[in-house]
């Protein structure tokens, strides 16, 4: 029943004419003439006493340096902000961390205007402010809640799937931490901070000044919650383990292979060797270089295969002192840092080192499940990320909004987190998702990839 469905509805979306999304809730409208794109948060409809934060994103071939975006209501000064790199994708904007208080208005229309400085360009953005009792129930009443286990502290949203889950998922976290800790050789220092976001952001997972996963029962980016948690905790603590530059794809890569998979535990290296039958392999010195814009799946799967092929012909130790030994280069390239450790511990280049990768993934095995589950895997992620660009902009992973979480936790800010774009067309694009997600790790590989069709039939529609 469920095949039949996914197949009326590639049908009705191959068959509908181009048009608008869905009607919604009015958040803001920016003058046609602006040349600059606005993002606000948090998504969705505005609320009286919502803390608001600002995206100002330049256009193509703006030239941002030496300059700055000024925000004011009536004439009233709000804030002021310089152009900088955001996210991992380095993008140039302009970005207000909550500087519009709407605590004590009245609800109704109020006109922002932005001036780039010191050009003097300017235009408006008007944004309507809802009455505070209409806000959502789950965020009448939603604080941050903290909870201790052996090795971390838990930062939970009260009334959130993570809160009702909380103790399966204390144990979850330390059993993953005693794991890590098991794989490294490394007793945790301290306990590690994990926030457990009711939101999909990026694909899940995110580690800096403390560990970040996306906690929701119906999460469209799909993974295995324990997978993704046991991820992050290898990066804390390979970073505690040190190192003059652990370059990127060697980052990932190690916490893809101590993970014994991506988003759930999988044969990382019969994966790795369909890659490169299906002609998908990444060149290495490319993979150093540019390894978040690289496709994601491919990435991740292919610099956990070169660690588990250089730690079966060099032996773990060998591996871990070439890794901790890499130093920077001249020029800043990660491919000619790598170039030089593995001269000086290996006596090979990078280029003799993806050879003989290259040879040893031919050697390999693999069974047609293995490949069919790697290219579908690939075709879901490009769907999700594809979706998150169109429609979910704040958790595209480049360009994630994943704000200064401490402060959040400080100020008592929710909104970021509990509110999330929930048009119709959302709501049908993310159950497909969860759906195909459910269907490609139960090997239901057939009904996942009409799911996956269906997705992006809807986005050929709806996506612009």
């Amino acid at each position: 029943m469920r095949k039949i469905l996914l197949i009326f509805l590639l049908f009705l979306t191959a068959c509908a004419s181009l048009g608008p999304l869905p009607a919604g809730t009015p958040q803001a409208s920016v003058t046609p003439s602006a040349s600059f794109d606005v993002k606000i948060h948090p998504d969705g409809p505005l609320y009286v006493g919502d803390l608001l934060s600002f995206e100002v994103l330049s256009p193509t071939n703006f030239q941002t340096s030496n300059k700055s975006v000024n925000i004011s209501l009536a004439g009233k000064h709000i804030a002021e902000k310089s152009f900088e790199s955001f996210g991992i994708g380095g993008r140039k904007q302009a970005t207000f961390n909550w500087v519009w208080d709407t605590h004590g208005l009245n609800p109704g229309d109020y006109t922002l205007t932005f001036q780039v400085l010191p050009d003097n360009s300017s235009w408006n953005v008007s944004i309507n402010l809802h009455p505070a009792a209409d806000l959502p129930a789950l965020e009448k009443n939603a604080h941050w809640q903290t909870t201790e286990t052996t090795c971390c502290i838990i930062y939970t949203v009260s009334g959130t799937d993570a809160d009702k889950d909380l103790e399966m998922l204390k144990k979850t976290v330390d059993a993953q931490a005693a794991d890590v800790e098991r794989r490294l050789g490394k007793k945790l220092d301290n306990k590690i901070p994990i926030t457990l976001i009711p939101r999909t952001i990026g694909h899940g997972g995110f580690a800096s000044d403390a560990i970040y996963v996306s906690y929701l029962h119906k999460n469209y980016a799909g993974g295995v919650t324990a997978q993704v948690i046991h991820h992050e905790m290898v990066h804390w603590v390979d970073g505690s383990l040190g190192g003059a530059l652990r370059p990127t794809a060697l980052i990932e890569g190690l916490a893809v292979y101590l993970s014994d998979g991506h988003f759930k535990v999988e044969p990382i290296v019969p994966r790795s060797a369909a890659i490169l039958k299906m002609g998908w392999f990444i060149p290495l010195r490319k993979l150093a270089d540019s390894f978040y814009t690289c496709q994601h799946e491919i990435s991740y799967t292919e610099a956990a295969g070169l660690i588990s092929y250089m730690v079966t012909t060099y032996g773990w130790e060998a591996y871990n002192n070439f890794y901790r030994g890499i130093r920077p280069a001249e020029g800043g390239s990660q491919a000619a840092a790598i170039d030089n450790a593995l001269r000086e511990h290996f006596s090979i280049s990078i280029d003799q080192l993806e050879q003989n990768y290259q040879a040893f993934l031919r050697q390999q095995t693999f069974d047609q499940a293995t490949r069919t589950d790697m290219r579908l895997t690939v075709a879901f992620y490009d769907a999700v990320r594809r979706y998150q660009a169109a429609l979910d902009p704040s958790a595209y992973f480049l360009n994630a909004w994943l704000p200064d979480v401490p402060s959040m936790r400080q100020r008592g800010i929710v909104a970021d987190f509990l509110r999330h774009p929930d048009t119709p067309i959302n709501r049908q694009i993310e159950n497909l998702l969860v759906g195909a997600d459910a269907d490609l790790r139960a090997g239901n590989y057939s009904l996942a990839e009409a799911g996956i069709r269906a997705v992006n039939a809807l986005l050929d529609v709806w996506g612009g």
